[in-house]
C-alpha cells in the first residue's frame, strides 16, 4: 500500500511545486535579482537544473558554482524568436526556464500559462486587455467599463474595483449593482444640509448630484426655471419649512417682504404679479407694459406717480385734459377762445411747442395761410363761409353781372378755387 501511494504523493507534490512556482512568478512584479540570479529568500529553494544546458559556463564563472558571470548576456529575441518586454525583460531566467515543464507548453497557453487567473476567466484570457507588461496595475479600464451598463465617470474613476465589485477577491466581477443608493445610502443619511430621509429622497441620487462629487447639487427645476435672481439659491431659500414638496409659484408668496418694503407698493395697491414691472434678474429698472397708452415722447421717462397722482395704479382717464388741465389753462387764448381740449389736434406727444391745427374743414392755402385770430377774430372756433370774411362790400359790379350769383362759398370757389383773386 505504501509503495502504491508514494507515486501519487510525489505527483501531488510535483503539481504543488509547479503551482507555487507559477504563483511566485505572479507575486513579484519586479524581482530584486538580476535575470541570471535567483533570490532564494524571496522565491524559495533553487529550481533543479537537470534539463538545463550542459555548458555550465553559460551562467557560472569557471571555478565556482555559487558565483554567476557578471557579464552574462543573452539576446532572447535573436536566440529564441521571443522578445521579452516590460517586466519580462527583468525577470529571472529560472522563473520560466525550470524543471517543471517545457517553456513552450506554458507559452502556448498565453498569459495564464504563467500567471494565475484570479478573474476565473470572466474577463477573458488576454491579460493585456486590462494590464500592461510592466505591472499588474489595470490600464484601459475606463474604455472597457464604457462598454458596460455603468460607464465610469467623475469620482467613480478613482474607486477601487472591489468597492463596487464585492466579490472581486474571488474573481467575480459580474452582477455589481448600478443603483446609487446601494453604495451611497450612508452618504445620503449623513447629509447635514438636507434631510434626505425625511423628504424620502434616498434613491436616484442623479436627480441632484453629479458623479464628480456630492457638493454642487443641482436639481432639474424645469417646472420653475431657476434663472436670473433665482439662480444659485440654496433649496432652503424657497423651501423654508425644509419640506421639498410643491410650494406656491406666484411671486408674492416668496416676495411679500420685498413688496411691503418697496415705495408706494402697498399704498398704491400695486399688482402682486411682480413680473408685470420687474424682471427675474433684479428689482431695479422696473418697467410696466403700458402698451394700452404708449409712453412715448413727453410721456416717456415719467414716474408712475406723475400721472397716478392719487397713489393708485388702477385705471385713470386717458383724455389729455385729465392730466393737462393746468397746461391748457395757462396757454394763451385757450380758455378764452374755447380751443379743443383734445391736445393732439394741435400738439404732438413730444412737446407743446410748434402746435399745428389740422384745418381739414377749410384748407388754409394761398392767402388763407394766416394766423388763427385773423379769421377767428371773436375768439370762436365756429365754421365760416367766404362771406363771413369777405362781405358784399368786397364785391364789385362784375359780380353783380354774374347770372344767378348768390354770394355763397360754393359760388366763390367756382372762380376762385384756391381763394385767390
Amino acid at each position: 500500500m505504501r509503495s502504491n501511494r508514494d507515486p501519487f504523493r510525489r505527483a501531488v507534490l510535483a503539481g504543488l511545486l509547479s503551482f507555487l512556482a507559477v504563483v511566485a512568478a505572479c507575486a513579484v512584479l519586479k524581482p530584486k535579482a538580476k535575470p541570471q540570479e535567483w533570490d532564494e529568500e524571496a522565491w524559495g529553494p533553487l529550481v533543479p537544473h537537470k534539463t538545463f544546458p550542459a555548458d555550465c559556463s553559460i551562467c557560472h564563472v569557471p571555478d565556482r558554482w555559487d558565483v554567476l558571470k557578471p557579464d552574462f548576456s543573452f539576446d532572447h529575441a535573436k536566440e529564441t524568436g521571443v522578445k521579452l518586454e516590460g517586466a519580462h525583460a527583468e525577470a529571472a531566467c529560472l522563473r520560466c526556464h525550470n524543471d517543471f515543464g517545457p517553456v513552450k507548453a506554458y507559452v502556448e497557453r498565453g498569459c495564464v500559462g504563467c500567471h494565475l487567473d484570479i478573474h476565473r476567466s470572466q474577463l477573458g484570457k488576454d491579460c493585456l486587455e486590462c494590464h500592461s507588461m510592466n505591472d499588474w496595475r489595470p490600464a484601459g479600464i475606463l474604455s472597457q467599463h464604457a462598454q458596460t451598463r455603468f460607464p465610469l465617470t467623475g469620482a467613480h474613476i478613482a474607486v477601487a474595483c472591489e468597492k463596487c465589485h464585492e466579490l472581486a477577491p474571488t474573481g467575480t466581477y459580474r452582477g455589481a449593482p448600478t443603483r446609487c443608493e446601494v453604495c451611497h445610502q450612508d452618504d445620503a443619511l449623513r447629509s447635514a444640509t438636507f434631510d434626505h430621509q425625511a423628504n424620502n429622497w434616498t434613491t436616484r441620487c442623479e436627480r441632484c448630484h453629479f458623479p464628480t462629487g456630492w457638493k454642487g447639487a443641482d436639481f432639474t427645476h424645469a417646472f420653475f426655471p431657476l434663472t436670473g435672481g433665482h439662480a444659485g439659491l440654496a433649496c432652503t431659500e424657497c423651501h423654508t419649512s425644509g419640506d421639498f414638496g410643491p410650494i406656491p409659484r406666484d411671486c408674492f408668496s416668496c416676495h411679500s417682504d420685498d413688496f411691503a418694503g418697496a415705495p408706494n407698493h402697498t399704498a398704491g395697491n400695486y399688482s402682486h404679479d411682480c413680473l408685470r414691472c420687474h424682471s427675474r434678474d433684479t428689482w431695479e429698472g422696473a418697467r410696466f407694459d403700458h402698451s394700452f397708452f404708449p409712453l412715448t415722447g413727453g410721456h416717456s421717462g415719467l414716474a408712475c406717480i406723475d400721472c397716478h397722482t392719487s397713489g393708485t395704479t388702477g385705471p385713470i382717464p386717458s383724455a389729455c385734459i385729465s392730466c393737462h388741465q393746468d397746461d391748457y389753462n395757462g396757454a394763451p387764448n385757450h380758455v378764452a377762445d374755447s380751443y379743443p381740449q383734445d391736445c393732439t389736434q394741435c400738439h404732438s406727444r413730444t412737446t407743446w411747442d410748434g402746435a399745428t391745427f389740422r384745418h381739414e374743414t377749410f384748407q388754409l392755402s394761398g392767402p388763407h395761410n394766416v394766423s388763427c385770430n385773423q379769421c377767428h377774430t371773436g375768439g370762436t372756433t365756429a365754421t365760416f363761409n367766404c362771406l363771413a370774411c369777405h362781405g358784399q362790400n368786397e364785391t364789385n359790379n362784375d359780380h353783380d353781372e354774374v347770372n344767378g350769383y348768390s354770394y355763397s362759398s360754393a359760388a366763390c370757389y367756382q372762380c376762385h378755387p384756391d381763394g385767390r383773386d
